[in-house]
């Protein structure tokens, strides 16, 4: 409550507008009316080809009543749970026990949005931020064109949700009693975003807790105080937060070693996707480097500014109004949290510039952090987070300028700035459009020469000229708003009016950068992937995924128009994964756009690349893979067509059926003796290695013997994803051998007793058995998941403890 003695500033902060948070959810659900009221469903990039089949697995997994452990269907069989990117045990995956699957999947893009913008307005309540103010901010942040590029994006979205209210959980644990309740609540948030783990993203939660922690502690009369909480908070929060988190993190721990992301990435990996400079005017000019809806981007022209393809972000708009707002926060009074704002905002700009900031080679090779994260632009989200506060104090300036002088100065200069710069870019817009033709040249100058001949440059052209246009004239009439509230009599209905015009700059423009496709289309299950498993062999079999043993060949759509949508169709329609594992397909080795495959399955992709094609394509023969899908022919006397199939382009798919094949689980009574790992690989891979009866093994007590011709046979009685049931007839001792990968947490047993698996033919397992009639099963029981599902239950229970203690203030 407010009392006689209060200043303006707490009377204009204190203004309760209840209506604010609901306003935040009515307008994101209008934005996204025709994604939550129509069948339409988000397809770009990797959502469809990656995201949407991996998420059919996870959920299939539940459905038949077990913990999603493992998945047979990629890289010669992977384990799933300790692969942060299936969101395993994130909580939108109960949106799937009472939505149509589509649905559910959708809603999980739709609802983090929605929630960032609520996080942002609590967020700078929190901060005392006035409540018209705070919602100012939240637009901005909401609809800007950073956090609504990462609908991209199915694994990392949920940041844009858990950064603002991660800040404001540890802000709630920091004031007040109750400290152990609420520093459960942060922890509990943070642990969300570890389940989620992406390490850029991460970061930048640790940044902004940071400075939050820095601005504390500036803000307190009794800074050693203070100190000690954010200590405590902090130190406890972390804990809780690994321990929530522990069912993912303990397996995702011994998952990163063992991978191809186990080593880190190189500095031409980690830094590809960095924000280019120029990708800073794109703050102010929505789709600078024009739209990448369209086959084979003809409508786009930044390959040359983005690794040689399109932004990892598509947008970084947050619009000239909310730009000029931010300036103004530079006369808020609020001095300590402009200056921990801008200071996020400046440390988040210097990371996202990655290689182009020359400071981020030393930080790449002297902290090891950033030696596992890659695409530096990801920082952009906390600059944009960074940006939506200064919004906010900028807005405060203009609600408290109607009784101070040196306030309405601030209006008049930032104002006038503001109608002059629009004036200059209107003026820039004008001559542009006088001579496009120098425009058009300088764009089509940037391209390289050989991606010209497939862009549109009259279209490019004229999507630059329309957005400065628009730019120009929001950024004109913000300023012309701020002249005139210097004399407005009701400062309330101005700072209205410039979020209105904040919001009218932003979801216009932004509203196309996250396409649909129809349901028909998006639930449209291409012809081979129904073929395979109804003609394939009655056992476990791999296919081989087209581009794996050449390169695909230049195609063209057969479409009605250049929509993007026409070639995630194509992509569907060529068998390329991972579309396929919805169906039960399970393909072979394939390059995996995550690294989080084990380094073994990507060793052997890498030497099949590098192979010549014959010898590539016995090498297949060793891994259980008797279809190969090809968009070119393959001439070779092993490989039998069997048919080719439609991909609405000019190349046809074509499925070839490979003799002599191993089965994926085979009696070899030979041996071969491998010093090491990489000693393994070579012996398995050279094209004299009698792969039939023969098992190279690795170890000081593995001698040399000859395999020979039947001397044994193996039969499957039961496979499944997390369970294989063998029955071996073997005339002389031996080895089973099973062609999927050897992970930790596979164990065997022979009849009765429990027996060791060794690793076989580099990458796979075996069990050694006597002659005569056995049965062997493998049962896939980590104990890393058992560890951290203990290690979780515990923390949970603390924290219902604590949620239920009586409440205590601080002492």
């Amino acid at each position: 409550m407010i009392g006689p003695d209060a200043t303006e500033s707490d009377q204009t902060r204190s203004a309760a507008y209840p209506w604010a948070p609901a306003l935040l959810v009515v307008s994101g659900i209008l934005f996204f009316w025709d994604f939550l009221f129509s069948s339409k469903n988000f397809y770009f990039r990797d959502i469809i080809n990656f995201h949407y089949p991996l998420r059919k697995v996870l959920i299939g997994s539940y459905a038949r009543g077990e913990f999603p452990l493992w998945n047979p269907h990629l890289d010669l069989g992977q384990p799933m749970l300790a692969n942060p990117n299936y969101l395993a045990f994130y909580p939108t995956n109960l949106l799937h026990l009472v939505l149509p699957f589509d649905y559910a999947f959708k809603l999980h893009f739709v609802l983090h949005p929605l929630a960032g913008g609520l996080g942002v307005y609590f967020l700078a309540r929190r901060l005392q931020i006035g409540a018209l103010a705070a919602l100012g901010a939240a637009t901005v942040y909401q609809f800007s064109g950073t956090v609504l590029s990462f609908l991209n994006l199915y694994n990392i979205v949920p940041v844009v949700a858990l950064l603002p209210w991660i800040g404001w959980s540890f802000l709630f644990a920091l004031e007040g009693g109750s400290w152990w309740r609420r520093t459960v609540l942060f922890g509990a948030l943070v642990g969300l975003q570890v389940i989620a783990l992406e390490p850029v993203t991460f970061q930048c939660n640790i940044a902004l807790v940071l400075g939050l922690a820095l601005h504390h502690a500036l803000a307190a009369r009794e800074r050693g105080a203070a100190a000690w909480r954010i200590a405590r908070v902090g130190a406890v929060g972390s804990v809780l937060a690994l321990g929530f988190a522990a069912l993912q993190v303990v397996s995702t721990l011994e998952l990163i070693p063992l991978s191809a992301r186990g080593p880190g990435y190189d500095y031409a990996m980690a830094t590809g996707w960095s924000m280019h400079p120029a990708d800073l005017v794109n703050a102010a000019l929505p789709h600078l480097f024009g739209t990448l809806y369209t086959v084979n981007n003809g409508e786009y022209w930044g390959e040359s500014f983005h690794w040689t393809r399109e932004p990892y972000l598509v947008s970084y708009f947050v619009g000239t109004s909310a730009l000029l707002l931010s300036c103004l926060s530079l006369f808020s009074e609020r001095k300590k949290l402009r200056g921990v704002t801008l200071g996020l905002l400046v440390v988040s700009v210097f990371l996202a510039l990655g290689k182009f900031n020359p400071a981020y080679r030393w930080l790449f090779e002297h902290v090891s952090v950033f030696r596992f994260g890659r695409y530096p632009s990801k920082y952009a989200l906390l600059a944009t987070l960074a940006v939506a506060l200064l919004v906010a104090l900028g807005l405060e300036v203009v609600l408290l300028s109607e009784r101070n002088a040196e306030r309405r100065r601030a209006l008049l200069l930032a104002g006038s700035l503001g109608v002059l710069l629009g004036a200059v870019v209107l003026g820039a817009w004008a001559y542009g459009r006088s001579h496009r033709g120098p425009v058009v040249e300088w764009i089509r100058s940037q391209v390289p020469a050989e991606l010209r001949s497939s862009k549109d440059f009259d279209a490019i052209g004229r999507q630059m000229l329309l957005s400065t246009r628009n730019s120009a004239a929001f950024l004109a009439f913000s300023g012309l708003l701020l002249v005139a509230a210097r004399s407005w009599p009701r400062p309330v209905s101005m700072a209205v009016l410039l979020i209105f015009v904040s919001a009218a700059e932003l979801v216009p423009a932004n509203l196309r950068l996250s396409p649909l496709m129809s349901e028909a289309d998006f639930s449209f299950v291409p012809e081979i992937n129904t073929f395979i498993p109804q003609n394939g062999p009655k056992e476990p079999f791999r296919v081989a995924s087209p581009g794996l043993l050449d390169p695909i060949p230049e195609m063209e759509i057969h479409a009605p128009n250049r929509a993007a949508a026409w070639l995630t169709l194509f992509y569907r329609m060529s068998g390329q994964p991972l579309y396929g594992i919805a169906q039960g397909v399970q393909y072979s080795i394939n390059f995996s756009v995550d690294f989080l495959s084990t380094k073994e399955a990507y060793q052997l992709w890498r030497s099949c690349a590098l192979m010549p094609r014959e010898q590539a394509i016995g090498l297949l023969q060793r891994l259980n893979t008797p279809m190969i899908l090809s968009l070119s022919d393959i001439a070779d006397s092993r490989a039998r067509l069997i048919r080719t199939f439609e991909t609405r382009s000019n190349l046809r798919l074509r499925l070839y059926w490979l003799d002599d094949t191993l089965p994926r689980a085979f009696f070899a009574s030979g041996v071969r003796r491998a010093d090491s790992e990489r000693a393994a690989l070579s012996t398995f891979i050279r094209p004299d290695f009698p792969y039939g009866n023969t098992v190279a093994l690795e170890g000081a007590d593995v001698t040399d013997r000859p395999g020979l011709g039947g001397a044994g046979s193996v039969r499957i009685l039961d496979y499944q994803s997390r369970r294989i049931l063998c029955e071996v007839e073997a005339r002389v001792p031996g080895y089973l051998v099973v062609l999927d990968s050897f992970y930790p947490g596979w164990r065997a047993r022979l009849d009765d007793r429990e027996v060791g698996i060794r690793r076989a033919n580099y990458a796979f397992r075996a069990v050694a058995v006597s002659a005569g009639r056995h049965r062997v099963e493998m049962v896939y029981r980590p104990r890393s998941f058992y560890i951290g599902l203990a290690v979780s239950c515990v923390t949970l229970g603390l924290g219902v403890l604590a949620a239920c203690r009586p409440r205590r203030r601080w002492s």
